[in-house]
């Protein structure tokens, strides 16, 4: 259950710096004249949000893997077997993001000069770097898709049979693993993938359009931040309610005892 805080963390990440690209766009669509000279802060300022973005779906990867993990393999996931560390987790998906930057100017040899009238990241960075972004966006998100209709088919399964226990609390980790996935799915993957359609289809281009991208990557960290929320404020009541009958037991037991004495 960590990595659903951690991304919430990631999320409001995300959101802060995602406003100043998008206050940025806001300028330069208004303004071309005086912004033109800055355009290389299309590429300076959407790079730590586009960074945050590839951690978000390495962590929502993770996820959606564990719940598969812990649905289809129960015995092996209690003892151990398939457990990995959070850290080992969040090491693996900072390096992912920050490997955008060595691909970008290393591997790719992309040089900052964004062409005139280039107002996103897609037409800023170079052919190499665009293919790569696609590819591996493609390739998480293909999987999360996988993955998520194993574990809805894994729920259906369970709900519909009666002679199995539930735990509450697994359910609810299954169902808020599924939810996640799927907004990611809908707002990251799906403007990403019709993005990558721009340079073929003019409909789904910036002047058309507008910055849906950002948008809809900003509407779904939203989304996620209020059904973590509601999964957290739903949790609390419950742990309280353990601690008062726990507090109120214990003190009845103390009470018995000295008048035994």
């Amino acid at each position: 259950m960590r990595l659903f805080y951690y991304r919430f963390i990631l999320d409001i990440c995300f959101g802060s710096c995602l406003f100043p690209s998008l206050l940025y766009l806001f300028l330069y669509v208004n303004f071309p004249e005086t912004f033109e000279p800055y355009n290389s802060l299309i590429v300076t300022l959407s790079l730590p949000w586009s960074n945050l973005a590839a951690c978000r779906s390495i962590i929502a990867l993770s996820i959606t893997t564990d719940r598969v993990l812990a649905a289809y393999f129960p015995i092996a996931y209690r003892t151990g077997n398939f457990v990995m560390s959070t850290w080992i987790i969040l090491t693996i998906s900072v390096g992912f993001g920050l490997s955008e930057e060595l691909v970008l100017f290393e591997f790719c040899g992309y040089e900052l000069n964004v062409p005139v009238g280039c107002k996103v990241l897609g037409c800023a960075v170079n052919r190499c770097f665009y293919r790569f972004w696609t590819l591996h966006k493609t390739a998480i998100f293909l999987t999360l898709a996988i993955l998520s209709i194993l574990l809805s088919i894994r729920l259906l399964l369970w709900t519909n049979d009666k002679n199995t226990t539930k735990n509450s609390q697994i359910t609810k980790a299954n169902r808020l693993a599924l939810l996640d996935t799927v907004v990611v799915l809908i707002f990251d993957f799906s403007p990403s993938f019709l993005g990558s359609l721009s340079m073929t289809a003019s409909f789904f281009s910036f002047e058309v359009v507008g910055p849906y991208i950002g948008v809809c990557k900003a509407t779904g960290c939203a989304i996620e931040a209020i059904i973590v929320s509601t999964f957290l404020i739903s949790r609390k009541p419950k742990q309280l309610k353990k601690i008062i009958v726990g507090k109120a037991s214990m003190s009845t037991k103390n009470t018995f005892s000295v008048h035994t004495k």
